[in-house]
């Protein structure tokens, strides 16, 4: 059915640094308030008060949910009045005083973690690094590896220096298998030119959870950064684990991000109206889309190319979150719970995967995210009105390609040009991206998926089918690496004895 007509009132809700407009979700202000008056547990103000308290219950691990703490009472850099471990590694760092071995300054860092340790760091990082007011002390590179294959560490190993390079593991545990592969081949890379003891002494800094296991691994106490074992690591950016953001852009940018996200806390907490509450509102409407409407997926599509890496981070952020059969309290579900997430960069997906969704035959929803303005200091006075009318391109075609997935278009006597529309969207926007308006949007996310979870009965705090596959993949290694002599099925073996 071809809708053909605009939504007829604007929804809009408006906060300091991020805005949501549902207009082309088909609901009314009271529609969505009754469906809320529906769904929403009767303690929900409660529960949220409990989160932002750090008392929310991670009932099947045994501990509390704080990372909401990060952003107020524990934030990492203003704690100490902001002279603390962690501030001062990135002054150390970014000022160029931090000196290798040799006596060499430190001019690339490389965070090794995966999960939550890459992800929102990566994200961030490369969302803000414009954003750094003190590049003329010192220029310092950050890259990423994650992969356990050695895919990323073949690529960034050729443009790095041992002497000039220092390595951040990060790893809530201290004992990610992922983590100390790469961590095992940037050991044997360093030997031509320093010991395991020079490069542990001045080339590398540990972040986790698990501090014994840092001191095991010889990594220098004052080296050592820690953050609390209740904060989960696809919630951790905002903590020790975001020092690659940090250290791309400085301690005084990376704190902005932190105060946009407490903005959006106190938004999120305070604000009982769920129709004027956006984390609410963007989780009753993905609740809606789901059960109603039985759309299993969510297409994440940024409108701004630093936000490019937004659709890896809410794939784990939400679906290692709420991709669940159980409840909290172990009993089965009947009913779906949360969608498949992805997407990609907008003004690419145009040209990639955008024909599918106006005229192919599968139901979705989609988060179009936009960033109305964009600043382009550094630039000639003709170079940044270039830019800036670059930006206004990418907006419009956001509002126009969001428009024809809601009302389509009618063509009936040209099926080639018809399109089905009915898509349901959410439109984020900010004026400008900047520190406080990306922690506004991801700390909005992270409500939303904790708004669902609660209503859903699960959860949003461990990933036990995760936890299962790697048990499943160390028995399979012990068996390639010959420590083992074990059957599994006659695909696994037939590929075991290959290899």
């Amino acid at each position: 059915m071809v809708n053909n007509k605009p939504a007829s009132k604007q929804q809009t809700i408006e906060t300091e640094f991020l805005n949501l407009d549902y207009s082309f979700q088909g609901l009314t202000s009271a529609q969505l308030k009754q469906y809320a008056a529906q769904k929403l547990p009767k303690n929900f103000n409660q529960l949220k008060q409990q989160l932002a308290k750090g008392e929310y219950k991670n009932k099947t691990e045994g501990r509390t949910v704080s990372h909401m703490l990060n952003r107020s009472i524990h934030n990492v850099v203003k704690a100490g009045n902001g002279k603390n471990r962690f501030t001062e590694i990135v002054r150390t760092l970014r000022s160029g005083k931090w000196l290798g071995a040799t006596g060499k300054p430190i001019q690339n860092v490389v965070n090794i973690g995966v999960g939550g340790s890459d992800l929102g760091p990566m994200m961030g990082s490369f969302a803000l690094k414009e954003f750094a007011d003190d590049n003329t002390l010192h220029h310092l590179n950050t890259h990423f590896v994650s992969s356990m294959d050695g895919g990323q560490l073949y690529a960034v190993l050729p443009i790095i220096d041992p002497e000039t390079t220092l390595f951040i593991i990060a790893s809530k545990s201290f004992g990610t298998i992922d983590t100390l592969a790469n961590v095992n081949t940037v050991k044997e890379w360093i030997k031509p030119k320093l010991t395991e003891k020079q490069w542990l002494a001045n080339h590398v800094i540990g972040v986790s959870a698990n501090n014994q296991a840092m001191t095991d691994f010889g990594i220098p106490p004052a080296q050592q950064i820690s953050f609390a074992d209740s904060v989960g690591g696809r919630f951790s950016l905002w903590s020790a684990i975001g020092l690659p953001i940090a250290l791309t852009v400085g301690s005084n940018q990376f704190s902005k991000m932190l105060d946009g996200a407490k903005a959006m806390d106190d938004h999120f907490v305070q604000t009982d109206d769920p129709t004027q509450n956006i984390p609410t509102a963007l989780a009753l409407l993905g609740l809606y889309n789901r059960e109603e409407r039985q759309i299993n997926n969510v297409a994440i599509l940024p409108y701004d190319g630093r936000l490019r890496y937004l659709p890896s981070y809410m794939q784990q952020l939400d679906m290692e979150s709420n991709g669940k059969q159980a409840t909290h309290d172990n009993q089965p579900l009947k009913t779906p719970t949360g969608p498949i997430i992805w997407g990609g960069f907008g003004p690419n997906g145009q040209h990639a995967f955008f024909q599918h969704l106006h005229q192919g035959w599968d139901k979705f929803t989609a988060d179009f995210i936009a960033v109305l303005h964009r600043q382009a200091p550094g630039f000639t006075t003709e170079v940044q009105n270039a830019l800036r009318e670059q930006q206004r391109l990418a907006v419009s075609n956001c509002l126009a390609h969001r428009k024809l997935m809601w009302e389509g278009f009618n063509s009936p006597q040209d099926p080639r040009n018809e399109y089905i529309g009915n898509h349901p969207t959410n439109l984020l926007y900010v004026d400008e991206l900047t520190p406080h308006s990306f922690g506004a949007l991801i700390a909005a996310y992270e409500h939303k998926v904790f708004t669902q979870g609660v209503i859903w009965g699960i959860n949003s705090f461990d990933q036990p089918g995760v936890e299962k596959g790697k048990h499943c993949a160390v028995d399979i290694l012990k068996t390639i690496d010959g420590h083992e002599t074990q059957s599994f099925d006659p695909s696994t073996d037939a590929i075991i004895k290959r290899m």
